[in-house]
């Protein structure tokens, strides 16, 4: 048992660290703070248990000794416990508080130092923190204390008569009181103040303006949490440093549908196009008991998903069988990500489907001569019965072996998938149990996917979604994440 308490970064995934990542996904549950982004969470298995605290001025989730207490029951049932939290544990994240309470509960812990919103939020929007000439020192406060509280622990009277950076955070809705307040103390009202939203994500967005005018300027620019003010000279290297690349996506946010343990991969697509993604979902896989037949016995085995993959070899494995048990059947698969996945079990396709589909099997040279022949095909249940009666008609044995079944999520409901919905421009589907289950949580009103644009993974799911009364404006020629993106760089 043991806890790392862990700093997940401001934002952007990609300023995770190294150590952090590989405690994620080795862990066996994740308890997360809000603004942990679905790329970070999933590097963690599909099988691992994610617990979510989020924590958030105003609509708390769970109190503190609460986290606490949840974190503790779970390394004393002798799990790893990753324990994220956003931007660096120890600073204003409670971090030390929990570190303390697990020393006195006598559990082990480890804390994992993150790139604080403090330092990435001001550098993304061009300015340097330090500056020859312009700054020698860095104050980091929380605007969680009131500015006018008389007896708290902020020295104002100092901090206005600081000639360095004056970074705040947690301050979007104390703006204008905050820069009285230093006002009031002494600090000049033309001192250059930038105010900080989203930062180091897609949507990050920031203005710069004077002490004076934060409050109003804050106010006219719709400036709200999360937010970082930053107070001081250095502000005024921004119109020099800052520079913001136009991508394909930029200022579009894209719901991602995928299983969660899936998702990582197309959100981190989506971000590098200069997209904001948003996972919600839609579909869960549960493994499926099934028995497992020596392999030897069949002349092919087709697999169809690289979720079959895993599945399949992780039941083999659980037998006592390994990659050596497939020695003299041919094993053909679907796409990339089925071929990738069958490599990570030391298997090596001997053919692969140009065009990622059923159909795309079937049109295999190998697969066309293929008569009189015994084939296993692992599979969700529910699956397109083309290719089985295609293998059938040709005269081949095929044994259906059921290993997985996609369900809606149990934390998924109408609400939620509303709220989501209110969030995006663009949602993906990339199979058809996704778009079916999108409108079993909409009680089969579509209505509310009308004025979003919709993209499909390939003609599967687009007919599919069409048979729902979606119409997918875009169907990608590719049936992979990376041929989504290519058909959403058209977006207009």
């Amino acid at each position: 048992m043991k806890v790392y308490l862990i700093g997940a970064g401001p934002g952007d995934p990609r300023l995770l660290t190294l150590k952090a990542a590989d405690i994620i996904k080795q862990c066996d549950v994740v308890v997360y703070d809000d603004l942990v982004s679905p790329e970070i969470l999933g590097l963690a298995g599909d099988e691992v248990q994610k617990i979510y605290v989020g924590k958030r001025a105003g609509r708390d989730y769970m109190k503190q000794p609460r986290i606490n207490t949840l974190v503790m029951d779970l390394a004393q049932k002798g799990q790893v416990v990753a324990r994220l939290k956003g931007g660096d544990p120890c600073v204003f994240g409670r971090g030390g508080e929990e570190a303390m309470f697990l020393k006195e509960c006598g559990i082990p812990f480890e804390i994992v130092p993150g790139v604080t919103s403090a330092i990435a939020g001001p550098v993304y929007a061009g300015i340097p923190l330090t500056y020859r000439g312009y700054s020698s020192s860095l104050r980091i406060i929380t605007a969680h204390e009131d500015p006018y509280k008389a007896d708290g622990f902020l020295d104002w009277s100092l901090m206005a008569k600081d000639s360095g950076t004056l970074v705040i955070l947690m301050g979007a809705s104390r703006i204008a009181s905050i820069a009285s307040r230093l006002i009031g103390e002494g600090m000049d009202p033309l001192i250059p103040c930038a105010l900080v939203q989203e930062a180091t994500t897609p949507v990050q967005r920031y203005c710069i303006t004077t002490l004076q005018d934060a409050g109003k300027d804050a106010e006219r620019a719709k400036i709200a949490s999360p937010c970082i003010i930053v107070i001081g000279r250095v502000v005024e290297l921004s119109r020099t440093l800052y520079t913001k690349e136009r991508l394909p996506l930029s200022g579009k946010t894209v719901l991602v549908t995928r299983p969660l343990h899936l998702s990582s991969n197309m959100a981190r697509l989506l971000t590098s196009m200069g997209a904001c993604p948003v996972v919600y979902p839609l579909i869960e896989l549960r493994e499926l008991g099934f028995d497992l037949v020596d392999p030897v016995v069949y002349d092919v085995f087709i697999f169809t998903s690289q979720n079959a993959v895993d599945m399949y070899f992780a039941r083999m494995y659980s037998e006592g069988l390994d990659a050596r048990a497939f020695k003299g059947v041919k094993i053909i698969c679907i796409g990339p990500k089925t071929r990738q996945a069958l490599k990570r079990y030391g298997i090596m396709a001997d053919f692969m489907a140009e065009d990622y589909r059923a159909e795309g099997v079937m049109a295999i040279p190998y697969m066309r001569k293929l008569k009189g022949k015994r084939v296993c095909l692992p599979r969700a249940r529910g699956a397109r019965p083309w290719l089985k009666e295609a293998l059938e008609d040709k005269g081949n044995l095929v044994d259906e072996i059921f290993v997985y079944e996609t369900i809606i999520p149990h934390d998924a409901d109408k609400a939620g998938f509303e709220r989501a919905l209110d969030q995006v421009d663009i949602v993906i589907f990339t199979s058809p149990s996704g778009a079916r289950n999108a409108a079993k949580l909409l009680d089969g009103d579509i209505s509310r996917l009308k004025d979003r644009s919709l993209a499909a993974i390939g003609p599967v799911t687009q007919h599919a979604m069409e048979a729902l009364g979606m119409h997918p404006e875009w169907v990608a020629a590719q049936y992979t994440d990376e041929g989504i993106m290519a058909i959403l760089k058209e977006a207009p």
